[in-house]
């Protein structure tokens, strides 16, 4: 985190900065990588969406069961009880998902940062770790932390048993999906990832990579998609 008061305003500054004129915190992320509040702002407010979503998920899942045992010969195969006990292991395990935020927000910040640094060398920029990790950080914000806390409205305004699969919950903000009703699981997986808040965050992504990094527009672009696309990638493997 930033280690004095200046600096831990200057961070807060950053983050704030980032949402309403991220040239100006880009700009400044060149010299002053900011960016304990933003992984702090992230964590726990992703943490609490999380938290809030999860009986919704746990109801999906739930919601699926059945046809998740039918289509698996494995499952099939258990007696009423052992499935029963399998169901109850995995919802008692969901219902702690949201410690995963802990892990998942600095591992999402780290891995874009990583992809931020090999653009950065393809197009020989200027940035080191230190301004990409902060760019990558705040830039989290906008995507985990308001990202998650529309989500969880949606969820609880529409209550969480109207959620009939995980998939339901995890497209239900608005989203590239929206445009193709009907589609299958593992195309609405696809294009359920890219929400208005990741496509906002793959804009403020590009333009890290322009205003922090100075590479040109085609490296740009391409770390703006790379993260995106290949955890849609992972999202549409994982659907059924």
């Amino acid at each position: 985190m930033d280690s004095t008061k200046s600096a831990s305003a200057g961070g807060l500054q950053t983050v704030i900065d980032t949402i309403l004129v991220p040239a100006t915190a880009f700009e400044r992320l060149r010299t002053a990588p900011t960016w304990g509040w933003a992984l702090v702002i992230s964590i726990v407010v992703y943490a609490a969406a999380s938290f809030v979503i999860t009986p919704a998920i746990i109801h999906g899942f739930q919601s699926m069961w059945p046809a998740m045992v039918a289509s698996d010969p494995r499952m099939a195969a258990m007696t009423p009880e052992e499935q029963q006990r399998g169901l109850a292991i995995t919802v008692a395990v969901m219902q702690y998902s949201s410690l995963i935020s802990i892990v998942i927000v600095p591992l999402v910040v780290l891995v874009t940062t990583i992809v931020m640094l090999i653009f950065n060398a393809i197009g020989r920029g200027s940035a080191t770790f230190a301004s990409l990790w902060a760019a990558a950080a705040n830039i989290g914000v906008p995507i985990m932390a308001i990202g998650g806390v529309v989500l969880a409205v949606i969820v609880m305004l529409r209550g969480a048993a109207s959620f009939n699969s995980t998939l339901a919950v995890t497209t239900a903000l608005p989203s590239l999906a929206w445009i193709v009703p009907g589609a299958g699981p593992k195309l609405t997986a696809f294009l359920g990832t890219f929400t208005i808040f990741q496509i906002w965050g793959m804009v403020l992504l590009y333009l890290a990579m322009r205003i922090t990094a100075r590479v040109g527009t085609v490296p740009a672009v391409l770390a703006a998609l790379i993260v995106p696309v290949v955890g849609a990638l992972f999202a549409m493997a994982g659907a059924k």
